[in-house]
């Protein structure tokens, strides 16, 4: 199932460190920068939306009886 995606521009700063980790990433790769970069953020903002999600579901089951406390 192909996501379209919009054509948002952000533009982000990352340490030193983190440049040349994605450098890296993207020369064993062989994609472009930007585009991997894109991907990488694309995937952890998904990821951490979904432990959100989860964790929001799992604190609307405990209901009322999770807040109790003997």
């Amino acid at each position: 199932m192909a996501v379209t995606k919009r054509e948002n521009s952000i533009h982000v700063r990352v340490s030193d460190e983190a440049d040349a980790v994605l450098e890296l990433l993207c020369e064993a790769a062989g994609a472009d920068k930007a585009k991997h970069a894109a991907q990488l953020l694309e995937k952890i903002l998904l990821g951490e939306g979904h432990a959100l999600k989860v964790a929001a579901m799992r604190f609307s089951r405990l209901g009322t009886a999770g807040s109790v406390r003997e």
